[in-house]
């Protein structure tokens, strides 16, 4: 997948265009956070017609976020990071993903604007897809019926994708969020088809883990991500291509006064120094909230217990 950043009013320069002369492109937009089971309904459609055509298949999102603009006094938390949203777009067959620098000039054009002087004008399009849902334009005015309007005179398709819906209700990003916030990593995972994540390097603690005999690797989250809540979680770390199962806590670590949020993993059955590497920590279940405890021997209890009731919901949902 090619990934296209630099990007102005004016369209691709001659050094970064994609499309060489003659070829047509199948595209969808939308910012794909999560890129759930909604999302790849829509990008398996997309890139079909666009082998069908024998034409590029070609996703728009944009960069920051559209309510990070919009609603700055709100602080917008991302499900995944770009980094991990762009290795799952590849995944899907995505020929290119141009990131298109979200501004206020862009929030403000028309309906007809964003379409001919934007769309139209800077992409070699054979067809849309797009959600039945998507609103574009100042105000968020436009409507997939402005699309067909503008679009389908000039033979250029508009396909509209119905949302995906499970257990009553449609499956969005902003449900995955509430998820996570909730607690209901299990349920987000299902939604998304793979685990909530969170990707760091793993940085130098206070070894109080090893020095009880429950030795764990760290991480910061990410700014601008979404958390679940403090607390326990059945986990599966991977890390140079390895996976390890395990149990990690997420939280500010009352029983020892601390403040900053740090995501702990205990690493079942490995010893070894992994500092400086990259982890990716894949949420599996909620174990339970953020408790105090009144020393280390009622932690050392807790986390033996906690890493008992890991293990064994790790194995029976492998098996």
């Amino acid at each position: 997948m090619k990934i296209i950043e630099q990007f102005s009013d004016e369209g691709f320069s001659p050094s970064n265009n994609p499309y060489p002369s003659g070829t047509k492109t199948f595209l969808s937009i939308g910012n794909f956070d999560g890129v759930h089971k909604g999302h790849q309904q829509l990008l398996r459609r997309l890139v079909s017609l666009a082998r069908e055509h024998r034409a590029l298949a070609t996703v728009i999102t944009f960069s920051p976020h559209p309510l990070e603009i919009l609603f700055p006094e709100k602080p917008f938390l991302r499900i995944m990071d770009p980094s991990q949203k762009e290795r799952i777009l590849a995944s899907t067959g995505v020929d290119i993903l141009t990131i298109v620098p979200f501004t206020t000039q862009l929030a403000k054009m028309s309906p007809d604007a964003f379409t001919t002087s934007f769309l139209k004008k800077l992409f070699p399009l054979a067809g849309l897809i797009i959600e039945e849902n998507f609103r574009f334009g100042h105000q968020r005015i436009g409507s997939v019926s402005d699309f067909q309007r503008i679009l389908t005179p000039d033979g250029i398709s508009v396909e509209v994708i119905p949302p995906l819906t499970e257990n009553g209700s449609r499956v969005s990003s902003s449900r995955i969020r509430d998820l996570i916030r909730s607690g209901n990593v299990r349920e987000a995972g299902d939604l998304l088809t793979r685990p909530f994540q969170i990707e760091g390097p793993i940085i130098d603690g206070e070894r109080r883990g090893r020095r009880i005999g429950f030795p764990t690797i760290n991480i910061l989250p990410p700014a601008g991500r979404v958390l679940p809540p403090n607390g326990v979680y059945a986990t599966i770390t991977k890390i140079q291509e390895k996976q390890y199962p395990g149990v990690s806590y997420i939280g500010s670590r009352p029983t020892f006064g601390q403040g900053q949020i740090i995501l702990e993993t205990h690493l079942f059955d490995f010893e070894g120094d992994l500092y400086g590497l990259m982890a990716e920590v894949s949420f599996i279940d909620h174990l339970r909230g953020e408790r105090s405890f009144s020393g280390p021997q009622e932690l050392i209890q807790s986390i033996r217990q906690d890493s008992e009731q890991s293990r064994k919901l790790l194995h029976e949902l492998s098996g």
